[in-house]
């Protein structure tokens, strides 16, 4: 009896909270699309499952200096200049959300610090199918250092094409 009723109160409970869209995996994000980013930070969420940047887009354009984008080993290995050769700039202006790897992940993967609003960042990203304004980097660039944030092959997400 005393179950039934735990059972009752948790499902009344349960019943008001909304359904959370859970959109982290790459197959939310258009991985035919890449795009660069470069700008100051505006925000930062700093927490798991998942950090957020906020920063405004500085650029349209992409670097002179591409050749030297700092590109961990293991990124290259997944075939990331097959990314960085498919990669357009963003408009510049716009505001933009990154959901970062975990915390764990980025500290294993050589990211320098926790970024600050005010630090600038390079972002090579993939933005969100259905949300203005958000992607999810490959990679970012922050003091020089260059930060993978991808440990797979891509899938083809909203794309419909296939990995690369």
């Amino acid at each position: 009896m005393k179950l039934r009723l735990l059972v009752i109160l948790v499902a009344i409970a349960l019943g008001g909270v909304p359904p959370v869209s859970a959109h982290h995996g790459w197959g939310y994000y258009d991985t035919a699309r890449p795009i660069y980013l470069s700008g100051r930070i505006a925000s930062v969420s700093w927490r798991n499952p998942h950090p957020e940047i906020t920063l405004r887009n500085e650029t349209a354009a992409l670097p002179s200096n591409w050749s030297s984008l700092p590109v961990p080993a293991e990124l290259a290995a997944l075939g990331f200049e097959q990314t960085l050769g498919r990669t357009s700039p963003a408009e510049a202006g716009v505001e933009w959300t990154l959901d970062l790897a975990p915390i764990n992940r980025l500290e294993a993967w050589g990211m320098p610090r926790e970024p600050q609003p005010g630090d600038v960042i390079t972002a090579i990203a993939f933005p969100a199918c259905e949300e203005e304004g958000v992607a999810r980097p490959a990679l970012i660039v922050l003091d020089g250092v260059g930060v993978r944030q991808q440990s797979v092959a891509l899938p083809a997400g909203c794309s419909g094409q296939p990995r690369g």
